[in-house]
């Protein structure tokens, strides 16, 4: 959690590919991260990060082309008054 966010898309994308390319047979990555609900995406000057929607997320991971979300679950026990957090786990595409 909070290292997606100081990665460009281009570069998040490059990284994904490289993680399912070295994942074991029935591997998967878990993403958990920050969004933000009614924008695609947030810039925060002050500590040069960037908070996506979860519909951004799923884009990039498509973007990947390798990945599918398995499971998405939400952290729970944040307050309101913070970015929800998803999780997701992705999986290869079935070859």
């Amino acid at each position: 959690q909070w290292t997606a966010i100081y990665l460009t898309d281009a570069d998040f994308v490059k990284f994904l590919q490289r993680c399912a390319q070295a994942l074991v047979p029935g591997g998967v990555i878990v993403l958990k991260e920050n969004t933000c609900e009614d924008q695609a995406f947030v810039v925060d000057v002050d500590d040069a990060s960037l908070t996506r929607s979860l519909a951004y997320w799923r884009h990039l991971i498509h973007q990947s082309g390798f990945l599918s979300i398995l499971k998405e679950s939400w952290q729970d026990d944040f307050p309101n008054d913070i970015f929800p957090v998803p999780m997701l786990a992705l999986q290869p595409f079935s070859k």
